[in-house]
């Protein structure tokens, strides 16, 4: 799968995600998951060398020079790559909400570390019972971690897209893989359990 085939990407996130329960829960979740990761990484304090800060002026640079803020340009850059325009159009709410939360993690700490914690853990468990009472189907970051921590607020942007009206032949195409890849899970499944059923 190449890295940067965005129909190949969201087929992959949405064969795990095609139940409308588990799709509403992760559109809340995944958000929310994402904004406190990034609230949560900020806490390292800028990663520029103190010899380097030192010499810069711009005060901003250093308190923003942190990993919440640098995954949140890695995540944009990403999404930019995989659709140029829906990339850009969500660039500026990834990055600005790791700006956000780092001046809220600085200002209400620590309650604020305990309240974006609260959220995250309350989030990732929403997920795991929506793939359980739902999908009937583990979370795509037991096949491929990476891919789906990255791929899955792309996935809620495109599944809003997709609500409004827009992209709809991307749609349809999406449609028909993750219909290939269900089908192909599902033989899978099936002839995985045929040896238990012989040994009955």
């Amino acid at each position: 799968m190449g890295i940067l085939d965005l129909e190949n990407q969201l087929s992959f996130y949405m064969a795990y995600h095609h139940n409308h329960v588990n799709i509403l829960i992760h559109t809340i979740c995944v958000p929310v998951i994402l904004f406190t990761s990034f609230a949560l990484a900020s806490n390292t304090g800028s990663l520029l060398p103190a010899s380097l800060a030192s010499a810069i002026d711009q005060s901003w640079i250093i308190r923003y020079f942190n990993l919440g803020v640098l995954a949140s340009l890695a995540y944009a850059i990403f999404y930019v790559l995989l659709d140029p325009i829906i990339g850009s159009i969500v660039l500026p709410v990834v990055i600005g909400s790791a700006v956000v939360f780092t001046d809220l993690i600085d200002q209400y700490a620590p309650l604020s570390n305990y309240v974006a914690l609260i959220l995250f853990v309350i989030s990732w468990i929403l997920q795991f019972v929506g793939h359980a009472a739902f999908e009937h189907r583990a979370p795509a970051l037991f096949d491929n971690l990476l891919q789906a921590l990255v791929l899955a607020p792309f996935f809620v942007t495109f599944e809003i897209v997709f609500k409004f009206g827009f992209r709809q032949e991307l749609q349809a195409r999406l449609n028909d893989r993750v219909q290939k890849r269900l089908r192909e899970f599902n033989n899978a499944q099936r002839v995985a359990t045929k040896p238990d059923q012989k040994q009955e």
